[in-house]
């Protein structure tokens, strides 16, 4: 299940994928979740709930999502 994110966090990542989307048409979704986390220094959210959220964006805007976590048995990417 996806949590809701903040406001100011929903805004900063619509901020980041637009201006991403600008400059290329591949998005890294975990590289950019894990800058919007780093930059709200986490809030306690997890990575997945960003990285949803900037995926469904990215794809939005017409961009190919590239996912460049690291992936562990349990199908979760780390946050590093």
């Amino acid at each position: 299940m996806t949590r809701h994110l903040p406001d100011e966090i929903q805004r900063d990542v619509e901020t980041m994928v637009r201006a991403k989307a600008g400059e290329s048409r591949v998005l890294d979704v975990d590289a950019t979740a894990k800058e919007i986390l780093g930059r709200h220094g986490g809030l306690g959210l997890e990575i997945g709930t960003v990285a949803a959220s900037v995926a469904r964006l990215a794809s939005q805007y017409g961009c190919a999502v590239q996912l460049g976590g690291r992936h562990h048995g349990s199908g979760r990417i780390a946050a590093r």
